[in-house]
């Protein structure tokens, strides 16, 4: 029921300046009554308020429609009951009542179907609607997804409004609508897209960087305006997310297509590439063909380079990094889960533990902002780190507290767990550092190969995670006890494998390489080129430029 960008997010297209489908001709220019600008400073303000805004509604929506199904299967059980438990569909059930095993096992079923099917639309049609945006621009196919998005949300919202003669598992079939654009993943695509557009390379990463911290400002504030709101009813911020998700992505009308646009170094302004650079494709050839016939041999291109793409895990420090990224959608499903299972176990309403999300937000702005920072620096400059080995080793301290984060969310006490749901937050930097880390395994030319194995790591994960979780916390429900905590006891473990992934690099990357036939003794943690040779492996028939890019690759010696 969650839409948002996702705070650590990263880039599902390549950050490259060129687009990836050639353009015969630029699209001619048009008058428009709305008025739009062409610097580049206003526009990424425009971005950072579409973010902001549409978070701030997709946060202020989770924790109602999460009250609201509660209390839809509520009414459904009870209303199924014979004698004095007996309720009507008209009649006033406490919250209290609604935190049995038979009701929270019946939103355990919802969600983690929903949770399996959601990410497929954006799996099958992200590749088809990037071509698509590198065809006719990347704006018509934002509010394609921005509207596939809205009728998915409003779908379900007729389900819930009609929950009387509707059954909630109509709800399973919403992610079909997202078919329509594609939905959050082609969104955040789109946006990534336009921002490489619109910003240079040397100011990208900060760009990215401040999104993410917009978002995270919504989540600061959205949960703590949803619980006062619901007070009243849990509609009421229901329906003003979705009218501040309408509101929030419809600023994009002024901005401009940014397809063709680029900024110049003279003025600083976006103004339009040159007509040779728009018909060049990336091999630099010139793409007359219909858009059908590109698609299809664009979709024949991306399966060579996917199969090609698992070349780069012929390096065994590569491959443990790469499957310490399988913990990142066990701990984004965990967030969701966490409320519902402090409000069960603890007999807290659903709109109280939601405040929790806010707590979680503000830590969370202070690890990225402050505490990472100062670490690095410390690091960095007080303890002689490279930034390698800084990378390694706050991403090692931050596994380890995410699976002590996990052990305390499960105690039987609600201070204990309170406290080890800020201690997990303070893990949560593990993802960005980890990427940071392998990123300096691969030379420049085959950091997308990279990218995406870890993005097919991350996705096949996000497709089990979700019902594995909701599985366990039903099985945790029937047995009692402390078996109640047993998802989070899950999460635990994952993060140990994790933490095993990480210390075995470790090992691994210490011990002596040949590189160019020279023998090495330990290896130093830096961040040399030839430093990404790690383990038993190196790359092979290189040759470096003055900037240490070469031309071969990971092979095993």
């Amino acid at each position: 029921m969650r839409s948002s960008v996702d705070e650590q997010a990263e880039p599902l297209i390549s950050p490259a300046d060129e687009p990836l489908l050639s353009i015969d001709e630029a699209p001619p220019d048009s008058t428009s009554w709305i008025p739009q600008t062409h610097s580049p400073r206003i526009l990424i303000g425009i971005l950072f308020a579409i973010v902001f805004t549409t978070s701030f509604g997709a946060f202020l929506t989770g924790i109602p429609a999460m009250r609201l199904l509660e209390d839809i299967a509520c009414h459904r059980y009870y209303n199924s009951l014979e004698g004095e438990e007996h309720r009507g569909f008209d009649e006033e059930i406490d919250e209290e009542l609604c935190k049995g095993g038979q009701v929270q096992n019946q939103l355990n079923m919802l969600f983690g179907v929903l949770h399996f099917l959601g990410p497929i639309p954006g799996v099958l049609t992200t590749i088809p609607y990037g071509l698509l945006a590198d065809r006719i621009g990347r704006k018509f196919v934002y509010f394609l997804a921005l509207a596939g998005l809205l009728l998915s949300g409003f779908f379900n919202f007729t389900v819930m409004f009609f929950w009387k003669e509707l059954p909630l598992q109509l709800m399973w079939l919403s992610p079909l609508i997202l078919f329509i654009g594609g939905g959050e993943a082609v969104i955040g695509m789109i946006f990534y897209a336009i921002g490489c557009d619109i910003t240079t390379e040397a100011n990208r990463a900060n760009v990215f960087l401040f999104g993410a911290c917009a978002g995270l400002a919504a989540e600061l504030f959205a949960p703590s305006v949803a619980s006062a709101l619901m007070i009243r009813s849990p509609w009421i911020p229901l329906i003003i997310g979705q009218c501040l998700i309408i509101l929030g992505g419809s600023f994009a009308i002024f901005i401009p297509e940014t397809l063709h646009l680029r900024i110049s170094p003279a003025s600083g302004m976006l103004v339009k590439a040159p007509q040779s650079k728009r018909d060049l494709s990336p091999s630099g050839k010139i793409d007359r063909s219909s858009f059908y016939t590109t698609v299809k041999s664009k979709i024949l291109d991306s399966l060579q380079q996917i199969r090609s793409a698992t070349s780069v895990l012929n390096s065994l420090p590569i491959v443990l990094l790469v499957l310490t990224f399988v913990s990142a959608p066990f701990a984004k499903h965990s967030v969701d889960l966490s409320v519902r299972y402090i409000s069960k176990r603890f007999s807290w309403k659903l709109r109280e533990a939601g405040l929790l999300l806010s707590l979680r937000a503000f830590i969370n702005i202070i690890l990225l902002f402050a505490v990472l920072p100062l670490l690095s620096k410390l690091l960095m400059e007080y303890f002689n780190f490279s930034s390698r080995r800084k990378d390694l080793f706050l991403s090692k301290i931050s596994i380890v507290v995410l699976g002590i984060g996990g052990v305390m969310i499960a105690s039987p006490t609600i201070g204990m767990t309170i406290t080890g749901l800020i201690v997990w937050t303070l893990g949560t930097g593990f993802s960005s550092l980890t990427r940071s880390l392998i990123t300096t395994l691969v030379d420049k030319q085959h950091i997308g190969r990279l990218y995406s194995m870890i993005a097919v790591c991350e996705t096949l994960a996000a497709l089990i995670s979700g019902p594995m979780l909701n599985g366990l916390y039903s099985l945790g429900i029937n047995k009692g006890g402390s078996w109640i905590g047993l998802p989070f006891y899950c999460l635990a473990v994952i993060c140990a494998l994790t933490a095993v992934c990480l210390w075995t690099f470790g090992w691994v990357s210490r011990e002596k390489v040949k590189f160019g036939g020279r023998e090495r003794g330990e290896m130093p943690y830096g961040d040399e080129y030839e430093e990404a040779q790690i383990g038993d492996f190196a790359l092979v028939d290189a040759e470096f430029d003055d900037d240490h890019v070469e031309s071969g690759f990971i092979n095993e010696v």
